[in-house]
């Protein structure tokens, strides 16, 4: 009932997996990195789930989707501390970080058109 007052919120989910697994099969081709590969496609498909869900019951979409997103952000801030290495852990990190913000906007927003149709 909510989900078309945000529509791009699915729309962001899939970008962000899309983006994601990009970078992993990226990982895997350049330095064979398995983990970077299975992370990617773990998380694509979390992404994926986020954005399905999200057309069915929007606060559960946005909830799996901010929370991959915070995931992510701590898993690149902690890569990033550990390694000093800018790519991919800042651009990667950033993103993440901005699904993490965006989901929470979108969780308000929800919660608000909520309770206005409530009244």
């Amino acid at each position: 009932m909510y989900a078309h007052h945000h529509p791009l919120a699915g729309l962001v989910y899939i970008i962000y997996g899309i983006i994601i697994l990009s970078g992993g099969i990226y990982g895997y081709v350049k330095t064979n990195s398995r983990p970077s590969l299975i992370s990617g496609i773990i998380s694509a498909i979390v992404a994926a789930i986020a954005a399905a869900v999200f057309h069915r019951h929007p606060q559960l979409g946005v909830a799996i989707g901010g929370l991959l997103g915070l995931s992510l952000a701590i898993v690149f801030y902690i890569r990033y501390s550990n390694t000093k290495k800018t790519m991919p852990a800042i651009p990667i990190g950033a993103l993440s970080l901005f699904v993490f913000f965006y989901s929470i906007f979108a969780l308000m927003r929800i919660h608000h058109l909520m309770h206005i149709h409530k009244y």
